[in-house]
C-alpha cells in the first residue's frame, strides 16, 4: 500500500508542475493570438495591469508613462539662461513588451495580497533624440547679425556702420549624446548644461568697412558767370540730389537718364542755357551736364568700365577738352558699369559757398594702393568755318541776331595714369580721342 501511495505521489508532481508553468512567448502579438492574459496582483511602474489581455495592459501602460513624462521636465541651462523642457515632448521609449513579456511569464495566481512590481527601462534613439531637440531648443539659438554700412552725408566719412555680431547654435548632437546617457541611466531631471556652436556673420564689420572707403573725388566749378544762373545751379543741385546715395552692386549698369528722369517742367526741373544743335537754347534740365561729366570723371578716377558716354559739341570752360559727358532727355545717356568685386555709392554734393559740386565714389580702394589720374591733351586744331549771314525779314532795320557762334574744332586725347603707393607712375593708358567739330557761326540781319 505504502508503495502505491509512494507511485501516486511521483506521478501527481508532474502534472501540479504544469498546472503553474505559463507558455513562453516569443512577442506580444503570439501571446495575444493565443488569448494570453496577466496574472493577478501584477504592478508594471505603478500601473495596475492584473488579469489584463495585453493590448489593454499596453495600452493602459503607454499613456501612464506618456502622462508621467509630460509632467516632469529638463531645465537646458547656460549661464542665467534656462530653458525648461518636458519629457514628454522627447522621444523616449519603455521596453514595454519586454516587460510585458516577463509579466506573462509569471504564474497566473499568488496568494492574496502578494503584488508583483516590475519596471520599464526608458531609452532613447539617438538620432530622434538629436531631431527633437533640434527644434526644441530653437529658442536659445541666436541668428548671426551682419553688418549693414547706411549711407548718410551727415555722418564721419558718409557712412554709419552697424556692426556685425556672431550667432550661436545650440550643440545638439553633444546635447543628445548627453541626454541619451541620461535617459539610459534613470536621470531624467537633474538640470543640463548647454553648449553652444559659434555662428560667424557672412558679412563682418570689418568687410563693411574695408568695402565702403572713399575710391576717389572729383569736383569741378560754377563760379564763371554763364556757369553760376540761378536756375542752372538749381538743376545741378536737384540731378545731385537724385545721384546721390546712388548704390551698384557688382555688375551693375548706372543709367543717368533713368536716374534723373525725363527733364520737363511737370518733373520740377527749372530752364536754363544748354547746347543744342551747336548753340545755346533755353531749356529744362539746362545744367546737368556739369553734374555727368563731373561723374565721368569720377568713374575714370575709379577704374570703372564706361559703357556709353558722348562730348558736347565744344569743349567747355568748367573741364579739359576730351574730359567732358553730355546728356539729355532722350537723347545722349552716360551709363558705366560697377565692374568692382564690391558694391560702390555715389555721394554727390553742392557746395553753394564755393560754388562746386563734387562727386564721390564709395567702395573698395583700388589694389595695393592704386591711384590715377587723368590727363587730356588737345592735339590739333581744326579748320575755322567762318559765319554765315542770312537776311531775314522779320527783324526790325537794323538789327543782327547771332543764332550761332563760330567755333573751331580741335581734337584731344585723355589718357588714365596709373601710380602707386608711393607715388610711381606704373603705366598710362588711353581712354579717349575726341573730335570737336568746327561749327561754322550764323548771324541774322533785318532785309
Amino acid at each position: 500500500m505504502h508503495c502505491v501511495l509512494r507511485i501516486l505521489y511521483i506521478l501527481a508532481i508532474p502534472v501540479l508542475c504544469c498546472a503553474c508553468a505559463r507558455p513562453k512567448y516569443e512577442s506580444l502579438e503570439a501571446a495575444a493570438a493565443q488569448g494570453a492574459r496577466l496574472g493577478e496582483y501584477i504592478y508594471i511602474d505603478g500601473v495596475d495591469v492584473s488579469d489584463m489581455a495585453l493590448q489593454e495592459a499596453e495600452d493602459a501602460l503607454a499613456a501612464a508613462q506618456q502622462a508621467a513624462l509630460e509632467g516632469r521636465s529638463v531645465q537646458l541651462i547656460n549661464g542665467e539662461e534656462t530653458l525648461e523642457l518636458s519629457l514628454g515632448e522627447l522621444p523616449i521609449n519603455f521596453n514595454r513588451e519586454e516587460v510585458l513579456l516577463q509579466a506573462l511569464s509569471l504564474p497566473p495566481h499568488v496568494p492574496k495580497n502578494s503584488p508583483r512590481e516590475l519596471s520599464c527601462r526608458p531609452s532613447a534613439d539617438l538620432e530622434s533624440l538629436r531631431v527633437a531637440l533640434l527644434e526644441q531648443t530653437d529658442p536659445l539659438n541666436a541668428a548671426p547679425q551682419d553688418a549693414v554700412a547706411v549711407y548718410d552725408p551727415e555722418a564721419e566719412d558718409n557712412f554709419v556702420i552697424q556692426p556685425s555680431a556672431a550667432g550661436r547654435q545650440v550643440d545638439v548632437q553633444a546635447l543628445a549624446q548627453e541626454m541619451q546617457r541620461r535617459i539610459d541611466s534613470g536621470d531624467l531631471t537633474s538640470p543640463l548644461p548647454v553648449s553652444f556652436v559659434e555662428l560667424p556673420p557672412e558679412y563682418t564689420t570689418e568687410q563693411a568697412e574695408a568695402e565702403h572707403q572713399l575710391i576717389t573725388e572729383f569736383s569741378t566749378s560754377f563760379a564763371g558767370s554763364t556757369y553760376s544762373k540761378e536756375n542752372r545751379v538749381f538743376n545741378i543741385s536737384k540731378a545731385a540730389d537724385l545721384m546721390d546715395g546712388t548704390v551698384l552692386s557688382p555688375g551693375e549698369e548706372f543709367d543717368m537718364n533713368a536716374v534723373l528722369g525725363d527733364r520737363n517742367e511737370e518733373n520740377g526741373w527749372k530752364t536754363a542755357a544748354g547746347i543744342r544743335d551747336g548753340a545755346y537754347v533755353q531749356e529744362y534740365g539746362g545744367g546737368v551736364c556739369q553734374v555727368s561729366t563731373t561723374l565721368y570723371n569720377a568713374v575714370l578716377m575709379a577704374d570703372l568700365e564706361i559703357t556709353e558716354r558722348h562730348h558736347h559739341s565744344w569743349p567747355l570752360g568748367y573741364i579739359d577738352p576730351g574730359r567732358d559727358a553730355t546728356i539729355s532727355t532722350g537723347g545722349p545717356n552716360f551709363r558705366f558699369r560697377n565692374t568692382s568685386a564690391a558694391p560702390i555709392t555715389l555721394s554727390a554734393s553742392v557746395d553753394a559757398e564755393e560754388k562746386t559740386i563734387t562727386v564721390r565714389i564709395y567702395g573698395q580702394p583700388l589694389a595695393d594702393g592704386v591711384s590715377i589720374r587723368l590727363r587730356s591733351e588737345k592735339t590739333a586744331t581744326l579748320e575755322d568755318l567762318g559765319t554765315e549771314y542770312t537776311v531775314d525779314p522779320a527783324l526790325a532795320p537794323g538789327e543782327v541776331e547771332e543764332v550761332r557762334k563760330s567755333r573751331r574744332g580741335c581734337i584731344a586725347i585723355t589718357w588714365k595714369e596709373y601710380y602707386d603707393a608711393e607715388g610711381n607712375l606704373l603705366r598710362e593708358e588711353q581712354v579717349t580721342e575726341d573730335k570737336y567739330r568746327s561749327i561754322q557761326g550764323l548771324v541774322k540781319i533785318s532785309g
